[in-house]
């Protein structure tokens, strides 16, 4: 009845003489006719006639808003979809937290169009009952309101209220009858996930992704090329595992080829899922793996020596020969210091060993225990997995991180950091020509010359460089904790010593010497003493030759070296067995006017041990014994005479251990 034509308030002419009785029909026509009335539509074809609202004489508006119960322009506000549309929160939450059948949620642009749907059906509803309780007052029909709501809908602006509703009123009439049945289900088309309507098939997509994994790793208009060819019986494709030949009747609909165009090949292969498959087969390991694959995330531990990760690594500047020095690291990770570093022009397993007893000297020096567990790789240290690296006989737990994932192990953090951070800030030359940052790209002037594939770059000697990396890794391990909020003014080494976990295993040297120890075959003299780099090590005490093999008195020896490279205790092995630790023999002046309290001490340690040997032989009775042969034929048994040794002048010395009186006269006897 009242409607918004071309942005301007009109009134239905018929109301003015059938609903409102204004004034009659003739009359109507007579002032259209003289200009009165104001006609901005003309009737007929389904459409009414519409008078503007402005032209209207002010006598009979009076009469028309007393009809109406309400000013044209307050009806006009209150019929209109957009200011009577209120915010519906369970529309909103339906359509965000709705399924597809793949798993996926709808698109978020379409979830509001869904949501502007719900709250328009839901306005247009109340206008509808509010039009025909209107109507029916009036003695009127309520035949024209749905029409009226189409013109409304089509009216509304699609970038401030996007929206799906249809245009056609008996759509629209349809839409919200099944909206009234339905909910809110109802408003989501049945196309999507709908596989009958898509144009390419899994049999095509399928096809699609392994020819873009082919080895020479085709473009994308490769790959459209290849399926045109296929569909045209210029190729053939084969599944290499299997043998089996594509079907070309999968690749047709209704008779005819399913042709598909570059940019649905683009879309394909693009797709994010899609994506990773043909990069799993076209991408290196490496590649692939720090790109697509998902990793743990962790936290730091909260104690030094807990984790420690060891890894190895070359120095980014050359030698003179051109080739890189060989390095390998062990870093506390919780507080990134560097406990141990080994240099070599090989990687090879001595440069491990090498880095676990610059570990281990470093840790015995300031007396710290056992770490709680190590991190390490296979490749280097693959052949220790059942010795020195199996959980329990060194470290109480041992991780072996995977081949080819850089990224789980702390140590590549700490390279990064020192290579970064520190080498990069005091050395020239570091970096890589192809980092993404120019910052970190190093420059290089090509050489050309006959063979075409050298540059000029600066070259160092190996002891330079290992001098070098060793003052480097003394400023890292002395620089401020990068954490200075968690650790204020304490330094990498600092918070290491300060923080030691309180449950490790107390150092046992006996049992490391063995397999980051040097290992020196000797044998034991005089039963007293082997003799190791020159040095005399001497047994605990006599017992010790028990334990050896029979008629073997070889053994080796295992130290770990010092500073200045003689270990102050050796430890003796038979194979496997661990048979005792030695220290050093101190010897004293042979000069008792030269004697000091020490050559004193040396004395009467060297004394003991000789005055326990004879006691040990002493005690050890053999019977001296002579074999008779017995001339009885009838009697198998010989008869034995025993006969008890006579002693000797020797056995009437009797030691005394209380005084060191006697101690010093048998040290003189045995000389």
């Amino acid at each position: 009845m009242v409607v918004l034509f071309q942005n301007t308030l009109c009134l239905e002419a018929s109301a003015l003489y059938d609903n409102f009785d204004i004034f009659t029909r003739e009359n109507y026509h007579k002032m259209c006719h003289r200009g009165k009335l104001q006609k901005l539509r003309t009737g007929g074809n389904g459409r009414t006639a519409l008078i503007s609202w402005q032209s209207i004489p002010e006598r009979f508006k009076k009469q028309i808003i007393d009809k109406l119960g309400a000013d044209p322009i307050d009806l006009i506000k209150q019929d209109r979809l957009e200011e009577q549309m209120k915010y519906d929160p369970a529309a909103a939450r339906f359509f965000s937290e709705f399924k597809l059948p793949d798993g996926r949620n709808l698109p978020a642009d379409v979830q509001i169009q869904y949501t502007n749907d719900a709250q328009l059906l839901s306005t247009i509803g109340q206008i509808v009952h509010r039009s025909q309780r209107q109507k029916k007052a009036l003695g009127g029909t309520s035949a024209g309101i749905w029409k009226n709501i189409a013109k409304q809908v089509n009216s509304i602006d699609q970038r401030s209220c996007p929206h799906t509703l249809p245009t056609n009123h008996r759509r629209i009439q349809a839409k919200y009858k099944l909206f009234i049945e339905e909910s809110y289900g109802s408003l989501v088309s049945k196309k999507f996930c709908n596989i009958n309507s898509r144009k390419v098939t899994d049999q095509i997509k399928l096809l699609l992704l392994s020819l873009y994994c082919l080895p020479n790793k085709p473009y994308n208009k490769n790959v459209h090329d290849l399926y045109m060819q296929f569909l045209g019986g210029a190729i053939e494709v084969v599944d290499v595992k299997t043998g089996e030949i594509f079907d070309r009747k999968d690749f047709m609909k209704d008779g005819e080829p399913i042709v598909i165009t570059e940019a649905t090949v683009w879309n394909y292969i693009n797709d994010p899922k899609n994506r990773i498959l043909v990069d799993k087969y076209r991408s290196g390991k490496l590649e692939f793996s720090s790109t697509h694959r998902p990793h743990h995330h962790r936290d730091m531990p909260q104690f030094s020596l807990s984790k420690i990760s060891m890894d190895d690594r070359d120095l980014p500047r050359k030698m003179h020969d051109g080739k890189r020095v060989k390095t390998y690291y062990s870093y506390d990770i919780a507080s990134g210091c560097i406990l141990g570093a080994a240099y070599s022009k090989k990687k090879d397993t001595d440069l491990f060993i090498d880095c676990m007893r610059d570990m281990f000297r470093f840790l015995y020096l300031n007396n710290i225990g056992i770490p709680m567990e190590v991190e390490v790789e296979n490749h280097l240290v693959s052949q220790f997995e059942h010795t020195l690296m199996k959980a329990g006989t060194v470290f109480p737990f041992v991780r072996w991180a995977n081949p080819g994932n850089a990224q789980e192990k702390w140590a590549e953090t700490g390279h990064r950091v020192k290579k970064y951070g520190y080498e990069k800030k005091y050395q020239d030359g570091i970096g890589r020509f192809f980092s993404k940052l120019e910052a970190n790209r190093t420059n290089q002037e090509k050489i050309f010359d006959e063979e075409n594939n050298r540059w000029k770059e600066t070259t160092y000697d190996y002891d330079q460089l290992v001098a070098e990396d060793r003052a480097l890794i003394e400023m890292y391990n002395n620089d401020p904790h990068p954490n200075q909020d968690k650790y204020p003014k304490m330094t990498r080494l600092q918070v290491m010593l300060e923080n030691l976990n309180p449950n490790m295993a107390a150092y046992q040297e006996y049992l490391l010497s063995r397999y980051i120890g040097v290992a020196v075959n000797t044998t034991i003299r005089r039963s007293q003493y082997v003799q190791v780099s020159y040095t005399k090590y001497q047994l605990p005490d006599v017992d010790i030759m028990s334990r050896l093999k029979p008629n073997n008195r070889s053994v080796t020896a295992y130290y770990i070296p010092t500073k200045d490279s003689k270990p102050e205790t050796i430890y003796l092995y038979q194979g496997d067995e661990f048979i005792c630790a030695c220290s050093e023999i101190v010897k004293y002046n042979t000069a008792r006017a030269e004697w000091t309290d020490k050559d004193q001490e040396a004395y009467t340690e060297q004394a003991k041990y000789v005055a326990s040997f004879d006691k040990t032989v002493k005690s050890e009775k053999i019977h001296k014994v002579t074999v008779i042969q017995n001339t009885a034929s009838l009697d198998p048994v010989n008869e034995v005479e025993i006969v008890h040794a006579q002693e000797s002048p020797e056995d009437d010395f009797d030691f005394d251990f209380e005084t060191e009186k006697s101690i010093k006269r048998n040290a003189v006897d045995s000389l």
